[in-house]
């Protein structure tokens, strides 16, 4: 049996009259491009240049680089690992470490409101909607 469904905000949505029961394993195959959909997506990574030397600090600095270097504004210092040298690895009791704090993490923000992302700053600061 196939069925054809459409990826909908991370949930796949099947037709009304898929008939599958309760339970049932199933395999997600993602449909191949059209050429059509090809060609603009080959388009789109041309018009694109890749972008190197990028300051080590642009995460914490965006508004400072993307702005101008405003005098009011001084850099800040970011936590960031160089681009030149190399990324420590984990051991696995770190790692787990780090996991269970995103974990709890995770609980802590699942109650918040669904616009938290539209109107951050009224819930932050307290600012007009």
């Amino acid at each position: 049996m196939s069925v054809i469904g459409t990826v909908k905000n991370g949930v796949i949505k099947l037709p009304p009259d898929a008939q599958l029961e309760e339970g049932q394993r199933v395999e997600i195959v993602a449909a191949s491009l059209s050429p059509e959909d090809a060609f603009v997506l080959r388009e789109t990574v041309m018009a694109a240049p890749p972008v190197r030397d990028l300051p080590d600090d642009l995460a914490s600095n965006l508004d400072y680089y993307l702005h101008g270097h405003d005098h009011k504004q001084q850099p800040r210092r970011g936590r960031w690992i160089p681009a030149a040298q190399p990324t420590p690895e984990l051991t696995e009791p770190q790692a787990e470490e780090f996991a269970n704090k995103l974990l709890a993490l995770a609980a802590e923000t699942s109650n918040l409101p669904p616009d938290l992302a539209s109107h951050h700053d009224h819930y932050l600061h307290g600012l007009p909607k």
